[in-house]
């Protein structure tokens, strides 16, 4: 098989494969930002955004 035809299919492959990995780290991103506003974990982030506030001593 001609060399430049071997490297060529390879760049392909690499190409399909870099292309999935782009997907899923797109729909992992896409997740956990739907995660993250959810309305279960809207308490937990009141709760968090306080924290800086917080000087460790009950007032």
């Amino acid at each position: 098989m001609n060399p430049l035809l071997r490297e060529a299919a390879a760049s392909v492959t690499q190409g399909w494969l870099l292309g999935l990995m782009t997907v899923v780290f797109m729909a992992a991103f896409i997740f956990l930002i739907w995660w993250a506003w959810s309305g279960r974990n809207q308490a937990r982030w009141e709760e968090a955004s306080h924290l800086p506030l917080n000087d460790g001593g009950e007032s």
